[in-house]
């Protein structure tokens, strides 16, 4: 059997970007500290450009050089400072740590580039220019709660996302005359917004659709035409060449479906494996794609599409043992067909069956997909079978699948998991006695509504910085946070007695079994208070909880000490109470 901590050392890449001329390829890679690295197309050799001491962010090349722009925060914190990487060296174009700094977009001339900041007020996002040659900054936009700098249009323009919830956003157009808002007759969501000439291409649900499609969006009228909408399935991602090719990608019940072809012409499917590709990146000729792509037994890798073939152009080389994963399904309460992706450990069940651990994603608006997950693997190689739910409130599945968990609709989700725990046991090859939950952070949430609301279905349970109070969380959260939270979770005024009911925490009197917490103290989404009412309240009542702060991270567990740590406090407490 091997170390669970050798899982932790599996590369991958993500984020490419072709270089001017064509013959390299800029992405992040890492096992946990991703850095800025560039592959050599023609020899294959590759080598990092960044050395820093904390996680790499987002990736954006020069629309006329080479230059990179980049992110990096400090231990996970989110606030993000922006980094210019040129000629071999880099250099801090912000350097503010108490502000949060999220990376726009390159000017048309790579004389400026676009960021958000919240250093007027913390609970908002403004939206700057930056000139590079000088760093004088141009407030353009003063914004409420979240936003996203969109990408430089014509006459300068820009576009603002205004992220006020996941399934309700605004889109503002920054030009000369001002901040422009978008009309729009309802919650619409947005998202990948590009300029067309005078208009806007991107993704959106506006009207009445139900998935996410590729749309025209007119300027300054608003109205959105459909381009490509998919039967079924949400458009998640496009990329526009300047050649007039398309590529699209699709999320078939959580499968990428790839397209390349003609912007106003058929588009064939390209061949690729099972597993979720991202990240698209045309070459300036137009004529060369590149995307990040896994699979539950293919680490993350770099693919090209050249005349209608895809293929790897470096993928991680991975000694261990992988499994791979099946879509399956249940119905929940009301008979709503629930999916999730089931795998078992390699070789024979034991005669009792083998013990499982049920995995919840966070978000709540987020999907378990057959992508690859290291701590998936460690898990299934030391004998556990593993079920990913998507339980209702998930993405992937339309707007109102995702919708169906909102504010009163709160514990329906959990009525899905606890659906999906009874589907689990009833397999021959499963020990129903020997059943964990397990997730992070709004997953987490789940694990400890799970322990109170379906106590005696669980034997053990793991809790990642999940919600114990949704009334703490939202007074200790970032303040940017606070709206778009409450708009998914309810108002805590308004809400009180629906936050008494489905905040674990109140009825944390009926927890049965051992719980593993772990935390980092920088985290500025969930705030440790959240773990720290849990592991009083169970140890006031002399219960089992194991409890692991982590002192340098944020919102997950990225530096190579912690993630050891963490794989291995996870096998202990598992090896010991399943």
């Amino acid at each position: 059997m091997h170390d669970p901590v050798d899982y932790t050392r599996i590369e991958s890449a993500a984020a490419p970007a072709f270089s001017v001329d064509g013959k390299r390829l800029f992405h992040l890679r890492g096992a946990g500290l991703q850095q800025v690295w560039v592959l050599n197309l023609e020899t294959g050799r590759a080598g990092p450009l960044t050395a820093h001491d904390e996680k790499v962010g987002a990736l954006r090349r020069a629309p006329t050089d080479d230059r990179m722009l980049y992110t990096v925060d400090a231990g996970g914190d989110e606030r993000h400072q922006i980094w210019l990487l040129e000629d071999g060296q880099s250099r801090a174009l912000t350097a503010e740590p108490d502000v949060i700094h999220g990376l726009g977009a390159w000017s048309p001339d790579g004389l400026r580039i676009s960021l958000t900041a919240n250093d007027r007020d913390a609970a908002h996002y403004d939206v700057l220019a930056l000139d590079l040659a000088g760093g004088a900054r141009t407030r353009l936009f003063e914004g409420t709660h979240e936003a996203v700098a969109g990408a430089w249009g014509p006459d300068g323009r820009m576009v603002a996302v205004m992220d006020r919830s996941t399934a309700d956003q605004r889109v503002v157009v920054l030009g000369p005359e001002g901040p422009v808002p978008l009309p729009r007759t309802g919650a619409t969501r947005y998202a990948s917004l590009r300029w067309d000439g005078s208009a806007l291409l991107g993704l959106s649900n506006a009207g009445s659709l139900e998935y996410m499609a590729l749309c025209r969006i007119e300027v300054p009228g608003g109205t959105v035409t459909p381009l490509f909408a998919p039967a079924g399935r949400d458009v998640e991602a496009w990329a526009l060449s300047g050649a007039g090719l398309l590529a699209t990608i699709e999320n078939d019940r959580g499968f990428s479906v790839l397209r390349v072809g003609p912007k106003d012409g058929e588009r064939p499917v390209v061949a690729l494996p099972p597993g979720v590709a991202a990240d698209l990146a045309w070459s300036v000729d137009g004529l060369c794609l590149a995307f990040a792509f896994s699979a539950p037994a293919r680490p993350g890798g770099l693919w090209l599409w050249v005349s209608g073939e895809a293929r790897p152009v470096w993928e991680p080389g991975c000694q261990l043992p992988l499994r791979d994963f099946d879509l399956v399904g249940w119905v929940g309460f009301d008979d709503l067909a629930i999916p999730g992706w089931f795998a078992t450990p390699a070789g024979t069940p034991p005669d009792a069956g083998w013990p499982a651990v049920v995995w919840v994603h966070g978000g709540p608006a987020m999907q378990c997909r057959p992508s690859f997950r290291p701590d998936m693997q460690a898990l299934l190689q030391q004998g556990y079978a593993v079920l990913m739910p998507n339980v209702r409130g998930s993405t992937g599945y339309g707007r109102a699948y995702m919708d169906a968990d909102d504010v009163a609709r709160r514990l329906e989700s959990v009525h899905d998991l606890a659906a999906g725990r009874h589907w689990l046991a009833a397999r021959p090859e499963i020990d129903a006695g020997r059943i964990a939950v397990m997730g992070q952070s709004y997953g987490g949430y789940m694990v400890l509504a799970a322990l109170t609301e379906y106590p005696a279905l669980w034997r053990c349970a793991i809790d990642f910085y999940g919600i114990a109070d949704f009334a703490t969380l939202l007074a200790a959260t970032g303040p940017w946070r606070r709206a778009h939270r409450a708009a998914e979770y309810g108002d805590p005024v308004r809400h009180r007695a629906l936050f008494d009911r489905i905040s674990p925490i109140r009825h944390f009197d009926r927890v049965r079994v051992p719980l593993l917490v772990l935390h980092g103290t920088r985290d500025p989404r969930v705030a440790i208070g959240e773990s720290e009412q849990v592991v009083a309240a169970l140890q006031a009542d002399g219960r089992p909880v194991t409890y692991e702060v982590f002192d340098y991270a944020g919102h997950g567990f990225v530096r190579p000490d912690d993630k050891d740590r963490v794989y291995r406090a996870v096998s202990a407490f598992l090896r010991a109470e399943l």
